[in-house]
């Protein structure tokens, strides 16, 4: 063929009608089809003019012309007179390439291949704990309570722990890394970090901050955060409000509230993290404020409910686990902040009662004073990583255990013989 400029002469260079027509191929298909035509020796007769590929006459039609642009549109179209003539799809048979080019599964084809039997089912991961018998990774959570109630506090010190591979106030934790949206200013994440820290002997490592409002409602800008989260494949995303991140959604509205709950799922499914929603309640009532669109949505609802410097954590929802016991958190101020810890006994008699419990004997018997981690004692002494969590602190106060280490290396080892 003879290379010319544009168009033959009479063709026209615009078809009649909109060839963007179902059917038309997307740009991917439409590069697909280009290449397949070049590798079997269909070559255009003019290169790119006017944002085209031209061809001589199609298979079908004398006269005709091909034009395929090379934008980032998909037009593909056969004229004649400036009249389209074949649908691309017809056109693609012509020129014999449609069993050449990949097969498109129609929407039909594609739930047929997503059908599974019971069989099928065991190929489906069981749901994975972030905080076992709290949280699970691939999921999305809310953490709720009154205003003031500690919520901020709670979230940091489970995003603390999850960074750095401590165990959460008695509950296992998988570490990894965490995303904490700090929507709510951070002029207190400081000392609150801090606070944690000079508590736990160690640093917040695993955590990154991210200290400004992101809006869902802001597509360019949520969009951004999703490829941000998807990039770091954090283990839990803390999103600390829910109020600071849906600036001008009604949250009582179930079309907005469904909006943002797919955009909370959109971070999920780039991240297989747990997304936490820190989100308030009413004044009154013990309900999230809002749509019931939220806890229908939810993998794992928890409340916190604060009475003087005590907070009690209770089971709202959780979908694919059992109901956890409510447990409580004393909120114990520091110099400038707070920390968090798990309520235990403290007094002498209390205290009594701990060392007459069987499993410290058997911990002495079968350890002494070797240093021991935790899941060697719950195999071993038959007590429970909740139980052991809650008389710790008794005994460390009481210099009868001794922690060494710190995240996943921490272990504890008896001072003395525990029997009275």
């Amino acid at each position: 063929m003879t290379p010319t400029q544009g168009p033959r002469p009479g063709q026209g260079t615009r078809s009649g009608k909109n060839s963007y027509t179902e059917g038309t191929p997307g740009l991917e298909r439409r590069d697909q089809v280009l290449t397949l035509m070049r590798e079997n020796g269909i070559e255009p007769y003019s290169n790119s003019t006017n944002g085209y590929y031209w061809f001589a006459d199609c298979p079908t039609h004398t006269g005709s012309v091909v034009r395929i642009s090379t934008g980032t549109s998909c037009d593909f179209a056969c004229l004649v007179l400036g009249q389209e003539k074949c649908a691309p799809d017809d056109l693609i048979r012509a020129y014999g390439l449609d069993t050449l080019l990949p097969t498109e599964l129609s929407v039909l084809d594609k739930l047929r291949a997503a059908l599974i039997d019971s069989a099928g089912l065991e190929g489906i991961e069981p749901p994975r704990p972030l905080i076992a018998g709290l949280l699970q990774l691939d999921s999305i959570a809310w953490l709720q309570g009154k205003p003031g109630c500690g919520k901020s506090f709670i979230a940091l010190d489970i995003g603390g722990c999850v960074g750095t591979g401590n165990v959460w106030q008695g509950f296992r934790v998988t570490q990894g890394e965490v995303l904490y949206v700090a929507a709510e200013g951070v002029s207190g994440v400081l000392q609150r970090v801090r606070a944690w820290e000079s508590s736990m002997g160690e640093e917040m490592k695993g955590v990154k901050f991210l200290p400004m409002a992101v809006q869902s409602t802001n597509g360019a800008e949520w969009s951004a955060f999703v490829a941000l989260a998807e990039e770091m494949k954090p283990a839990l995303v803390v999103l600390d409000t829910q109020a600071r991140i849906t600036v001008g959604q009604e949250e009582n509205s179930a079309r907005d509230m469904g909006v943002f709950v797919d955009h909370v799922e959109q971070v999920r499914k780039a991240t297989g993290a747990c997304v936490l929603v820190v989100h308030h309640e009413g004044r009154a009532g013990e309900h999230m404020r809002g749509s019931t669109a939220i806890e229908g949505a939810a993998t794992s609802i928890i409340r916190a409910a604060k009475e003087d410097d005590l907070i009690t954590m209770s089971c709202v929802k959780q979908k694919d686990a059992a109901d956890f016991e409510d447990f409580d958190l004393r909120l114990i101020p520091t110099d400038s902040s707070a920390i968090l810890a798990l309520t235990g006994p403290s007094t002498s008699d209390s205290l009594g009662k701990i060392l007459g419990e069987r499993w410290l004997s058997l911990w002495w018997q079968s350890f002494e004073s070797e240093p021991v981690a935790v899941s060697t004692l719950i195999r071993t002494v038959n007590v429970t990583e909740p139980t052991f969590h809650r008389r710790k602190f008794s005994l460390i106060k009481a210099g009868m255990v001794v922690r060494e280490g710190t995240g996943n290396q921490t272990k504890y080892r008896l001072s003395r013989d525990p029997t009275p």
